[in-house]
């Protein structure tokens, strides 16, 4: 097999090996073969037209109009247009302030993209030269003299600047897109030296006025129009004195989805203009674009050949070799603990991110299935990490401490094939998530617990009830909250009640002023609520709290008393479920122990991971807003002060009580919309911690990540172990059992059955294992709405009290 597969993997990495390192290679020994193609540039000053395009840029807009205007050429040369692509966020508003300063709106009446305002825009242009702009690159005083000084050699009819991209961090994508455009400079000016570079920058980029032709409306312009110029016969070239300045964009997810919207157009935009691609009309410039664009964009497949062909060999190396291959994937491991090896995988992350972009691009481009309409990545702000984020070197850790896993543990049984890979590395995952990880907490708290400096204080402090037609509560919820022992003068009580229908309202009116009704209108959800209502608590300490959830006279001060320590920036209590909950009470108060012991344990090393949304205090200095679409209020907001560099800590004597799920239905609802709110969270940066917090993302990857895919690793040793029935018994008993635990799952769905314990633990477990996998298909997909389901509630506060 190796014999086979050694070379479509050795010519895949040769492929990627030209495409970043020989293609850089081969163009300086073009350049030191061939020498510099001169530029004859020379100070000139034609007639300019900046256009800036714009869509929803009311918080950078005014910064660039007033660097725009600072630009040092003469104004009665200088246009400046903006072109608003129908924006509704105050951005037209803005750029009207500045009509008597030489600058002039040019709006779209609906959205159509960038590309179809440029092209509408530049037909009423009558500059000699045309310089896009984006609104968020700062140009340098005296970059328009440098682009346009290079016009007075007649055969260059495009420009492009020098984009710099301002540090913002060592987040990946910051630390990636900084290099990444680094590596690509020193590109565009060998290609400059030897011709024509590929391409442009729509943040700085001049042409010719007349070279301009329209563009299909979901065309990328900077880099089809460069293409076109070329094409026609004239120069474009790289001007390194003409710079602009911008952020990145901070955030791998949104640089994934920007990547992909520019590799789909430009791919398209090669087959808009295949003459390109001849070098016997365009010459070595065929050759540039084939290494630096088309070569690029299919990089992701080399590699993904690449991939599949070394694990492939790899498997079939540790079947001759298991104890070399193990202590080699060991020692990978280890090196992942080593700092400087963690941020180069975390790079590593990075690059494999943008090539994966790139092969969806080409795939969405062949198809035709690009789009001209962009959305601004500038969005609500979000807790800086601290230090390298996104837990890639440990995530790659724990992958290949369980390869090891696989690798030792398969061979002894004779087959190594797929589905034995399977059974063994989904049975090791499974392990690893409710018994392995459980016990290295146990270890870990034995040897470096950190002790929480608790006092009795009295700092301000606002309980935030967030509430959407609660009638049937929130009478009884007050009263609870009034009788807390704290005093009256410290202490406040918000109801933000979002677009409640029924009597909440008026209900909790008849409690002022001791408690401060929000009325929010229309609904829309529990995040928008609470993120309002923030505005106007001045507290130092807010506590969130449900409708439904009643607190004991001391869980106030218990939870406040952790706040004695400044390392502590979050405290969550310890909630019980009482009432009738359709004989699912004992299966539920296990799982609810077992978690309760683990939130306890991280905790006491470090930090847990989120909250229990029923009730948890946070410092209110450390609370970042986050998105009105969020689902999961209880896991966003404490791990923003996880990211700040503070700890969530977990206070068992902090009790409240609420009524636990009626129906098996309800609480299917419940797991699965969480589940769904987990995984939009994992999938935003709201997530992402800084590399210094080991611990936490050591407790996110075990506690959470891991445990939410635990419906996958189910399937996968299912599946497998029937397909290896007849192989080795321990495969047909791994079968057997499961089989029976799905089973009695299913006869669970009869209530009076789950009176049997043994049947109402299989039904929990099948539940709440389905309502993950339902959940997760609803976060990954987006289906699962921001507004929270309420049940019926219980009218009589009375059996809110513990069982024994």
């Amino acid at each position: 097999m190796i014999d086979v597969l050694i070379w479509p993997f050795l010519i895949s990495i040769a492929a990627i090996l030209y495409v970043y390192a020989g293609y850089i290679t081969m163009l300086q020994l073009v350049v030191r073969i061939k020498g510099d193609r001169p530029i004859r540039s020379q100070p000139i000053t034609p007639s300019v037209t900046l256009l800036i395009s714009a869509y929803n840029e009311a918080a950078v807009i005014r910064k660039k109009l007033e660097n725009a205007l600072s630009i040092d050429y003469p104004s009665h040369l200088l246009a400046i247009v903006v072109v608003s692509d129908a924006s509704d966020d105050g951005t037209d508003e803005i750029v009207r302030e500045y009509a008597d300063r030489n600058v002039r709106l040019f709006r779209q009446a609906e959205r159509r993209g960038k590309t179809a305002g440029l092209n509408a825009a530049i037909a009423t242009v009558r500059s000699d030269v045309v310089v896009f702009s984006d609104a968020n690159a700062m140009y340098s005083r005296n970059a328009i003299r440098m682009l346009v000084r290079n016009f007075a050699d007649g055969d260059i009819g495009c420009v492009t600047g020098e984009a710099q991209y301002l540090p913002q961090g060592d987040a990946v994508a910051d630390v990636g897109e900084r290099l990444y455009w680094g590596y690509e400079m020193q590109i565009k000016r060998l290609e400059t030296s030897i011709g024509s570079m590929v391409g442009g920058d729509g943040a700085i980029y001049a042409i010719r006025t007349a070279l301009w032709r329209t563009l299909p409306d979901n065309a990328i312009n900077d880099f089809l129009n460069p293409l076109q110029i070329v094409a026609a016969g004239w120069r474009a070239t790289y001007e390194p004195m003409a710079i602009c300045s911008e952020e990145t964009a901070g955030d791998t997810r949104v640089e994934y989805k920007r990547r992909v919207r520019i590799v789909s157009r430009s791919w398209r935009a090669v087959l808009h203009t295949p003459q390109v691609l001849n070098p016997f009309r365009v010459g070595l410039f065929a050759w540039c674009v084939l290494s630096h664009k088309v070569l690029r964009w299919f990089s992701g497949f080399f590699a993904a050949v690449a991939l599949v062909c070394a694990l492939e060999m790899s498997f079939e190396v540790v079947q001759r070799w298991p104890v070399a291959g193990a202590v080699v994937l060991l020692a990978a491991a280890a090196a992942l603990l080593v700092s400087p090896v963690r941020r180069s995988s975390a790079m590593l992350w990075y690059f494999a991110v943008i090539n994966a972009a790139s092969v969806v691009g080409v795939v969405k481009g062949t198809f035709g299935q690009v789009s001209g309409v962009w959305s601004t990545a500038r969005a609500v702000p979000t807790a800086p990490a601290r230090g390298l984020v996104v837990p890639t070197g440990l995530v790659l850790l724990l992958g290949i401490l369980a390869m090891s896993v696989v690798a030792v543990t398969a061979v002894p049984f004779g087959v190594y094939s797929t589905s034995t890979v399977v059974f063994w590395g989904s049975t090791a995952a499974l392990g690893y998530v409710y018994i392995g990880y459980p016990a290295v907490l146990a270890l870990l708290r034995a040897v470096i617990r950190k002790p929480i400096v608790k006092a009795a204080t009295e700092p301000r402090v606002c309980l935030l009830i967030a509430a959407n037609d609660e009638e049937a509560v929130i009478d009884a919820k007050l009263r609870n909250s009034l009788a807390v022992d704290y005093p009256h003068e410290r202490f406040e009580i918000v109801v933000a009640s979002d677009g409640s229908i029924d009597d909440t309202n008026a209900m909790v009116k008849r409690f002022a002023p001791r408690v401060r009704l929000l009325e929010l209108s229309p609904r829309r959800g529990k995040i928008a609520a609470i993120n309002e209502a923030m505005r106007s608590i001045t507290a130092e300490i807010v506590i969130f709290s449900d409708a439904n959830t009643f607190l004991d006279p001391q869980a106030v001060r218990e939870l406040v008393q952790n706040f004695a320590d400044p390392r502590v920036g979050a405290a969550s209590g310890d909630v019980s479920l009482v009432g009738d909950r359709a004989a699912l009470a004992r299966s539920e108060d296990l799982y609810y122990l077992y978690e309760r012991w683990v939130q306890q344990a991280e905790s006491e090393i470090g930090s847990m991971i989120g909250a229990d949304g029923a009730l948890y205090a946070i410092r209110r200095e450390l609370f970042v807003p986050p998105g009105n679409d969020t689902i999961l209020d209880d896991m966003a907001i404490p791990m923003a002060v996880v990211r700040a560099g503070r700890r969530v800590v977990f206070e068992p004597t902090a009790r409240g009580y609420e009524q636990g799920s009626e129906t098996a239905a309800e609480e299917f609802a419940r797991k699965s919309r969480v589940v769904a709110g987990a995984i939009q969270f994992l999938a935003r940066r709201d997530s992402w911690i800084g590399m210094r917090s080991v611990q936490a993302i050591f407790s996110l990857v075990s506690h959470k990540g891991l445990r939410w895919l635990s419906p996958a690793f189910l399937t996968g040793a299912f599946v497998a172990s029937l397909l290896l029935a007849d192989v080795a018994p321990v495969y047909a008993a791994a079968a057997t059992a499961q089989g029976l635990v799905f089973g009695l799952g299913l006869f669970g769905c009869w209530r009076p059955l789950r009176r049997l314990g043994i049947i109402a633990l299989a039904h929990y477990f099948c539940l709440v294992q389905l309502a993950a996998c339902v959940g997760f298909v609803r976060g990954v997909s987006g289906a699962q709405s921001v507004l929270w389901q309420r049940f019926q509630r219980a009218t009589d506060p009375e059996p809110m009290v513990a069982h024994d």
